[in-house]
């Protein structure tokens, strides 16, 4: 079982909002003081933590960026190291990658967003040299946001969804999957809605959400407000997994009504009830003529 108490996750956050570093280093030492939680579970709370840290932080910060500029460039004189962003966004407490975007954005103010985020994906793009350096030092020393960890939570979330589908057809369901239900004309749609329902513990399950993270309060709450209640509305209860765990207080929150069960992994067979149907013997005796 993956379901943290609540002292227990605020142990873990407190650690996070104590910890002066990069997160990949707030990482490493998550997993050396809660070894008997999973590498996935700890990072995808410190990921969160992080977002919420860069929500409350982000406005003052890009206000200062006529002066973080001027920093930059005084340290750039003075020293002409790599790691001088690194350094800064380490000490401002945000995402190397977040100060890059701010530094750039204020540079080259005549550039669109779609530019910026060219030259943070191809530091080579930047005209300063120095500051193209520097960009790449955080891109390369980054596991919060940009495009290489995009790319790693993409995938991480296909795993996730492919292993669903196995798991659901080893099961012996019939169900659509999100690409069926868009061609039909749904625009929101959970992973799997079942073609025949279930029962689990006693509730009914007509589709399944796949959720590749630790399901917090915050999150859950925005899960069930933008995408799991619709789900409810249009085809009835159902289940969402975080495969990493969750908050216990989640599983009992109004917000799910009852339409949402929240569980943390795949349940067994033993805990699936499927519908029985009682075929009359005379049908089977036309089956077994048609074969």
């Amino acid at each position: 079982m993956v379901i943290l108490n609540y002292e227990q996750y605020s142990e873990i956050q407190q650690f996070i909002h104590k910890f002066r570093g990069l997160s990949m280093e707030c990482n490493r030492e998550l997993l050396k003081k809660f070894p008997q939680h999973s590498p996935e579970m700890l990072g995808s709370i410190l990921s969160r933590e992080v977002q919420q840290r860069l929500k409350q932080s982000h406005g003052k910060i890009s206000a200062r960026a006529d002066d973080l500029l001027a920093d930059f460039n005084k340290k750039v004189k003075s020293t002409g190291e790599l790691d001088i962003l690194l350094r800064m966004s380490v000490s401002l407490r945000i995402p190397p990658l977040t100060l890059c975007r701010i530094i750039l954005l204020k540079k080259y103010s005549d550039k669109t967003r779609s530019n910026i985020s060219g030259m943070i994906k191809n530091p080579d793009l930047i005209p300063d040299s120095i500051l193209g350096a520097n960009v790449s030092y955080c891109l390369y020393n980054e596991n919060m946001e940009g495009p290489i960890t995009d790319t790693i939570r993409r995938c991480i979330g296909e795993e996730y969804e492919v292993k669903l589908k196995q798991l659901a057809r080893d099961m012996g369901m019939v169900f659509y999957d999100e690409g069926d239900l868009r061609r039909t004309g749904y625009d929101k749609t959970p992973d799997l809605k079942l073609a025949i329902p279930c029962m689990y513990k006693g509730r009914v399950v007509n589709w399944i959400e796949s959720k590749a993270s630790f399901g917090d309060m915050d999150s859950h709450l925005k899960y069930v407000r933008d995408q799991l209640i619709s789900y409810g509305n249009r085809f009835g209860s159902g289940i969402v997994i975080y495969w990493f765990g969750y908050l216990d207080m989640i599983a009992d929150c109004a917000e799910n009504g009852d339409y949402v069960t929240v569980i943390d992994g795949f349940p067994g067979p033993e805990e699936f009830e499927f519908l029985k149907f009682n075929i009359p013997e005379s049908c089977n005796e036309t089956l077994d003529e048609v074969r």
